[in-house]
């Protein structure tokens, strides 16, 4: 009945907050936290989140799905579900965008999303209104979970592709906008429980912590944080530090841990089975191979 279960099956993501440092959230476990769950909308998805604060708010970006929709498109709000249309210029493409990692360089908010379908990887900078395309920075890939980090004057860029999505690939220019070499060391790392990216780079205290999606054994099931022990143009090399694993009431998988300051978000997942997923997979394989999406709210 397995092949039945492909059909019927769907994960069900939500996002939870945590006021705490993302590496004392990671040494501790999950279950030491009091996570304040979210459930912005009725859709299946609520997933790869980035919180970022803008004029002393704070809001949450994430990937807003469901197989009645088509495409993924990139949702944003405040922490009380208020919308706020700053990713409508990217939406606007057709494709599915996700994982939104935002990062702030020079007091301006950039952004690269995931937009593979496009076969290229963009950054994005905020106008004060919305995230406006400045730059490609890599093309002729289908990349994704892509994520920026600065460390002495030298941008790291690591990244994946949907055709090889364990194998890492890091890059590195000596500003932001680029020119982005690849890096000797690249691929990285090319397991399923460490090759895919789960968050952005952790900093604290001049120590870096990679986070990788652990899909050894099912989609998203984990969370496998790396050390990053050495980093520069020449040398990469991370090691193993801690596991995240999921918890009630969605204990099925976690595959996103994000932060700004001391707040961190989390995505984590339910696998529901319903009949009626059956006729809603077909319904989105066919609008995405007719390129039509329906909109997840009215204008």
């Amino acid at each position: 009945m397995k092949w039945l279960n492909k059909f019927t099956d769907q994960d069900f993501w939500r996002i939870g907050l945590i006021r705490e440092h993302p590496l004392d959230v990671i040494i501790n476990g999950l279950n030491a936290y009091d996570i304040h769950w979210f459930n912005f909308t009725d859709k299946d998805f609520e997933a790869d989140p980035f919180v970022f604060t803008l004029n002393n708010k704070n809001y949450i970006a994430y990937e807003i799905f469901d197989y009645s929709h088509g495409n993924g498109k990139i949702e944003c709000v405040d922490f009380d579900g208020k919308r706020y249309n700053f990713f409508e210029s990217v939406n606007e493409i057709v494709g599915h965008k996700s994982f939104p990692f935002i990062f702030e360089e020079e007091n301006e908010l950039y952004s690269i999303i995931e937009t593979s379908d496009l076969n290229e990887m963009s950054l994005y900078k905020f106008n004060g209104i919305k995230f406006e395309k400045v730059k490609t920075l890599l093309s002729d890939g289908k990349y994704i979970d892509s994520c920026i980090k600065k460390v002495n004057g030298v941008f790291y860029l690591f990244t994946s592709t949907s055709d090889e999505p364990f194998k890492q690939q890091l890059f590195f220019s000596d500003a932001l906008l680029g020119n982005y070499q690849l890096h000797p060391c690249s691929p990285i790392a090319s397991e399923k429980d460490f090759g895919r990216n789960g968050g952005p780079i952790i900093n604290r205290d001049n120590n870096y912590y990679r986070v990788c999606q652990n899909c050894a054994i099912t989609y998203g099931g984990s969370l496998k944080i790396m050390h990053i022990t050495t980093l520069s143009k020449t040398i990469y090399i991370e090691e193993f530090f801690k596991d995240v694993m999921p918890i009630v009431p969605f204990s099925d998988g976690i595959h996103t841990l994000s932060y700004w300051g001391n707040i961190t978000v989390i995505d984590s997942k339910n696998i529901l089975s319903k009949y009626n997923n059956i006729y809603r997979k077909i319904k989105y394989l066919v609008m995405v191979k007719l390129r039509k999406e329906i909109p997840f709210f009215s204008k």
